[in-house]
């Protein structure tokens, strides 16, 4: 079930991901971000929603396509329904490691921002977002 836990999980992610549905590209170079250009807030690689690839990760047809295609593909993952090794008891650690292919200070950043930006801390069990 879409949650609005797993909504605000997904927002945070797609902000540390260089999402900036708004045009505000102050804190980056020229151009606009990856995810940005793509419709695509969660870099996903692939989507059954995607049009294509395009700079080695999935583009949509607009930014809510996108938007929805990172929330179900978290949900599914939250749910254990995908071919990556994620479930309901993994943790949200577990989910931006397999997620972001992180190493450990990257990581660590990547989690800091989901804390700040929603409260939820690196050992919230996946299932948590979608109950």
């Amino acid at each position: 079930m879409i949650t609005n836990k797993l909504l605000n999980l997904c927002q945070a992610m797609s902000e540390f991901e260089g999402w900036k549905p708004d045009g505000n590209f102050e804190k980056q170079a020229k151009f606009p971000s990856v995810s940005y250009r793509n419709h695509n807030p969660g870099n996903l690689r692939s989507s059954p929603f995607a049009l294509g690839e395009r700079d080695a990760f999935a583009f949509f047809v607009n930014d809510s396509v996108g938007m929805f295609a990172m929330v179900w593909d978290i949900m599914k993952k939250c749910k254990g329904e995908t071919s990556s090794t994620l479930t309901g008891d993994s943790t949200l650690a577990d989910l931006i490691t397999v997620y972001a292919c992180v190493s450990d200070e990257p990581l660590l950043n990547y989690l800091k921002h989901i804390e700040e930006r929603t409260g939820f801390g690196a050992y919230k069990h996946l299932k948590e977002f979608i109950i």
